[in-house]
């Protein structure tokens, strides 16, 4: 089970939460669905926020299940996300975005991205 929790900030005000969950047997679907988000970006198409998102956990995603530490994570993914940005809808609404992923019984990662 994967559990995805995200959080968008602007000046330390919360604008909104929003949570999503892909079972075992959908992880599939999750991969496919990243792999369009990815081809939107790579033709420099635009995408919302919570397809960027799902871009995002899905490469902490493998990081986690690889056990790739923590610090590695966290810079390569706010690398990956300061690199996408530019494709999100009304990204100045937002400052920070943080990402809380659960993968089955590993210990939970809390991933923050800044613009």
């Amino acid at each position: 089970m994967i559990h995805i929790k995200y959080s968008i900030f602007k000046n330390e005000q919360n604008l909104d939460s929003n949570e999503i969950q892909v079972s075992n047997h959908k992880e599939n679907t999750f991969k496919t669905i990243y792999q369009i988000i990815n081809q939107k970006i790579i033709k420099k198409q635009t995408i919302n926020l919570e397809q960027l998102v799902i871009f995002c956990s899905f490469k902490i995603i493998k990081k986690i299940k690889n056990k790739t530490n923590y610090e590695k994570t966290q810079k390569e993914s706010n690398e990956q996300f300061l690199k996408n940005k530019d494709c999100v809808n009304n990204f100045k609404n937002f400052k920070t975005m943080t990402i809380e992923i659960m993968v089955d019984n590993l210990p939970k990662n809390i991933i923050r991205f800044s613009a």
